[in-house]
């Protein structure tokens, strides 16, 4: 449905369906996407011609995109009208007995202004990896040494000594108290405890001797 230039685009539900009103003859669809294309359409030459004919005879220069993978075909017309009578003459149409189906495709709209694709904002930009060059001036934040901040521990360690008994959990009427009494070792005793050597075991050649 085409409205006038002054209407603006709108979206309204009639008949419990979604109708779209355009604002200009541009904002329709100018292509259409042709599926359930049978595979010899991409394999022959000649199936290939005699499908395309039945666009050309709409409109003569027209741009095919053939979807092998897909089985569509994707037909680029120059005016709305010839996208829709393409639709009407396809939809339904048996084609070397498989029977072809074609919706609108939405219109692409290319920049004016360049052809290539703009660079991420620059807030996004540090997230690109490999990260690009940061802006002049920019300097990295160090980062705060770690504060520690519990002083019950610290208190309790200032106040354990190894040659005293340490009360570990303070009992109460349901809980034992645990208390920690350390062990006094003797002056004579060895530093460490010495472990009993494994012998090798003996080579074949020594056996044989």
């Amino acid at each position: 449905m085409v409205a006038d230039n002054s209407e603006k685009s709108t979206k309204s539900v009639a008949n419990g369906s979604l109708i779209s009103t355009v604002s200009s003859k541009d904002d329709l669809p100018n292509a259409i996407i042709v599926t359930q294309v049978p595979e010899d359409v991409f394999d022959n030459k000649e199936d290939k011609a005699n499908f395309s004919s039945l666009f050309t005879q709409i409109e003569k220069d027209i741009h095919f995109d053939f979807l092998r993978s897909f089985r569509r075909v994707r037909v680029i017309f120059s005016s709305p009208e010839n996208a829709t009578a393409a639709k009407l003459i396809v939809q339904g149409f048996s084609f070397k007995g498989h029977e072809l189906k074609a919706f609108f495709a939405q219109r692409i709209y290319m920049s004016a202004n360049s052809q290539m694709l703009s660079p991420p904002p620059l807030e996004k930009q540090f997230l690109i990896s490999p990260p690009c060059s940061p802006p002049v001036g920019w300097e990295q934040t160090k980062d705060m040494p770690p504060v520690v901040c519990n002083f019950d521990l610290m208190a309790r360690l200032a106040s354990f000594a190894i040659d005293e008994k340490y009360e570990v959990h303070n009992g109460d009427d349901l809980t034992p108290t645990i208390v920690v009494h350390p062990c006094e070792t003797p002056i004579d005793i060895p530093s460490a405890l010495e472990m009993p050597r494994t012998p090798r075991p003996s080579s074949p050649a020594e056996d044989a001797e």
